[in-house]
């Protein structure tokens, strides 16, 4: 069977078409001058930066952004001193840093930004103080969370579970490979305004979870990134 050359070259103009347009795409992606330049104007009020981490200069222009709400960094790096300038941001809502080892002192300053609704946290470095000091936002709903200093060597998860009654307005909690345990799941069943739970490598027992359910037969759980058998979402 042979092909019409027309056909062939009908082809290969849809295919150079679909590439420039994949190449205006990638090339309109808003370098981080431009999103601060957005922010500063008004015109928006996030940030991301997804493939690479920021420079010092870049995180002194952050500080000075009063209209800020929503600062997503991808590749970090932030440490504790980084969030002294963060606690700065008077409208701060959501706030994502990767690859970034914020110990207790910077979640002390983090606690001064009483804006904040989500905190996503994956790579922390924080011990139960530093959580606590995260009890302090009101309005934060949602958490997600990893830190080995948390529950180091699987101890301390019901300490972890108690500090979780602290917090005035948790709906959403993801913690990422802490040994809460059972101890642990047993403080966090006593929070009662949980929605989402999800919990990866927190090593706890099949009856741990039964009675879980048993007292929150409606939350929505994950446990190592899938749902759990009695989770009422799990055929969504």
């Amino acid at each position: 069977m042979s092909i019409c050359p027309r056909a062939i070259t009908g082809i290969v103009v849809i295919l150079a078409a679909c590439l420039s347009a994949a190449a205006t795409v990638i090339a309109a992606e808003p370098t981080f001058a431009e999103q601060v330049a957005a922010v500063r104007a008004g015109t928006a009020s996030r940030i991301r930066v997804a493939d690479r981490a920021l420079t010092e200069e870049e995180w002194e222009e952050i500080a000075g952004l009063e209209a800020l709400s929503h600062l997503d960094l991808q590749e970090g790096v932030a440490d504790d001193a980084k969030a002294v300038l963060l606690s700065r941001l008077p409208r701060l809502e959501r706030l994502v840093l990767r690859e970034s080892p914020l110990g207790d002192d910077g979640f002390k300053h983090l606690a001064a930004c009483h804006t904040l609704r989500d905190v996503n946290i994956p790579q922390a470095r924080c011990t139960l103080v530093g959580l606590a000091a995260l009890a302090e936002l009101p309005r934060l709903k949602n958490l997600r969370l990893g830190s080995p200093a948390l529950c180091p060597e699987g101890k301390g998860g019901a300490e972890l579970g108690m500090t979780l009654l602290q917090f005035p307005a948790l709906r959403s909690l993801h913690l990422i490979d802490i040994a809460v345990g059972d101890a642990g799941l047993e403080g966090i069943a006593r929070y009662d305004g949980l929605w989402n739970l999800y919990l990866d490598g927190a090593g706890i027992s099949d009856e741990a979870w039964e009675r879980y359910f048993a007292l929150h037969p409606e939350v929505h759980v994950h446990v190592d990134q899938a749902h759990h058998d009695r989770d009422p979402n799990r055929h969504e």
